[in-house]
């Protein structure tokens, strides 16, 4: 029912406003537009296209960048900072338990020294990942990491020593 009146309303509408005549050409000037847009459409389509295949090859240079094969020295240097750490942490479990005050003093000035030799490494390594290409740095972070090294066999052999003198007198 209410379809009906629908039809109706409409009917009565078209008869009071009257449609406008339209010209002779309408249909051609409609599909002008028609061709006008979709011309606008594919040039918009190419420039699309033309912007992701730059991007897409924007990120694969980036991403073969980031990719580079990492030179010989460098494989070297991270095989002999590996060793060199796994030596240093084994020394540092190898101490956590001093037997005497005096030799807990003694750890304990020697652990701040070997801090301040980390530091050390630590601002060096940061260099180095800015520029890995720099030979000069990968040396002096061996010779740090050795210099650690060196701190910890010292006072292994200091510690030893005192251990040896403290058991010596109390045998006497």
């Amino acid at each position: 029912m209410k379809e009906q009146q629908l039809k109706k309303q409409f009917l009565k509408w078209e008869q009071k406003n009257q449609a406008p005549d339209l010209d002779s050409d309408h249909a051609m000037q409609f599909l002008m537009r028609l061709n006008k847009r979709k011309k606008r459409i594919q040039r918009k389509r190419i420039f699309q296209w033309a912007a992701v295949a730059v991007l897409c090859i924007g990120l694969g240079g980036v991403f073969q960048l980031s990719q580079e094969q990492l030179s010989e020295e460098v494989v070297q240097f991270q095989k002999a900072e590996f060793h060199l750490m796994q030596l240093i942490e084994e020394q540092l479990t190898s101490f956590e338990n001093p037997n005497s005050p005096t030799t807990q003093l003694i750890f304990e000035r020697s652990k701040k020294q070997l801090k301040r030799i980390q530091k050390d490494y630590q601002k060096i390594y940061a260099q180095w990942e800015v520029n890995t290409n720099q030979p000069q740095l990968i040396q002096a972070l061996i010779e740090n990491l050795n210099t650690q090294i060196n701190l910890l066999t010292e006072i292994k052999n200091t510690l030893k020593t005192i251990e040896n003198n403290t058991y010596e007198d109390l045998t006497i």
